[in-house]
């Protein structure tokens, strides 16, 4: 497995976990409609620490242990499969990004009777986690999307 590769499977395994926690937690406050935007950041912080620490972690142990480079250039199969993947992943973002506004402006007003202690406060939050969600899931489709280019030519 090349360093490229195992970088794309931490990434995703990381990815599923800590982002997983963090918006099934978030969702959740939404069903409950118990918005809370200072705890929100903080576990927004939480998640994006635990992102980084696991990521550089794992990416550092593995690489020790295998004794190989991350650092060396990348061969012209890692260029192929590295421009695929952002390809695909602009693809999706540049899909998904209109139609999470478009969901969310035809949703404000739910949104807002939803919350009224705050409906301009929740709305905003509701409209950021959601474009959040759709940069995560971009992300995840980009590092698939490698996994699968580095699979079909192993």
């Amino acid at each position: 497995m090349s360093p490229r590769e195992r970088t794309a499977w931490i990434a995703v395994a990381c990815t599923i976990v800590v982002w997983g926690y963090y918006f099934a937690a978030f969702w959740m406050d939404v069903a409950a409609r118990q918005l809370d935007g200072q705890q929100i950041l903080i576990r927004f912080v939480a998640c994006m620490v635990v992102s980084l620490v696991v990521m550089i972690g794992l990416n550092m142990a593995t690489g020790v242990m295998t004794r190989r480079n991350i650092e060396t250039p990348p061969d012209e199969m890692e260029r192929q499969i590295e421009g695929r993947a952002d390809r695909i992943g602009f693809r999706v973002l540049e899909a998904l990004v209109p139609l999470a506004l478009i969901a969310g402006l035809l949703s404000a007003g739910r949104i807002a009777e939803a919350f009224p202690a705050d409906p301009g406060g929740s709305t905003a939050l509701i409209f950021a986690n959601g474009v959040l969600a759709v940069i995560v899931f971009t992300e995840l489709v980009r590092e698939l999307t490698h996994i699968v280019g580095f699979r079909s030519a192993a």
